[in-house]
């Protein structure tokens, strides 16, 4: 018989060890059980996990979007593209970073003053570049001393071909 309380004292001291915490003290919220379920992988446009960014990276650099360049477009502008570098080559070449230069480089491929832009770089010396074409397109890029930088993109609803500068 004494083996029996032993026996019960030890099985109800295992029991009670074995309860969940919180169970049956008056708590009540119950911690949740584990489930297994099947995980998709994370949506890559919903931008950076947790950490990695602001809260709102994304949301805030929304207005950095462009527009996405249909097949016809991407072949216009990779068109312009090919009749702008040589022109924008040779000045480098000749060391000619004047923006005034640029500017009349691309002039003289017989595009619209409006839909060209040029400024000055303030560090190297050097000229940047925007040329515009339908629809929402844009060939951008820069002349400095190291190199000639032409791309072709989609311009941005905000600010156009070239995205401003900030500090």
């Amino acid at each position: 018989m004494r083996y029996r309380w032993l026996t019960a004292a030890v099985l109800g001291l295992l029991v009670l060890g074995c309860a969940r915490p919180g169970a049956g003290d008056g708590d009540a919220a119950p911690l949740p059980t584990p489930s297994v379920t099947a995980s998709a992988p994370p949506d890559v446009a919903a931008g950076p996990p947790p950490g990695d960014g602001a809260p709102h990276q994304a949301e805030n650099n929304g207005w950095k979007q462009r527009h996405e360049l249909t097949p016809s477009e991407q072949s216009t502008g990779d068109a312009l593209a090919a009749r702008i570098r040589p022109k924008l080559t040779a000045l480098r070449k000749a060391g000619d970073f004047d923006p005034a230069s640029t500017r009349k480089a691309l002039l003289d491929l017989g595009l619209r003053p409006d839909d060209v832009g040029v400024s000055e770089m303030r560090q190297p010396p050097g000229a940047v570049f925007e040329v515009r074409f339908p629809e929402a397109g844009c060939v951008i890029g820069d002349v400095r001393p190291e190199r000639v930088l032409v791309e072709v993109t989609g311009a941005n609803g905000e600010f156009g071909c070239l995205e401003p500068v900030t500090h």
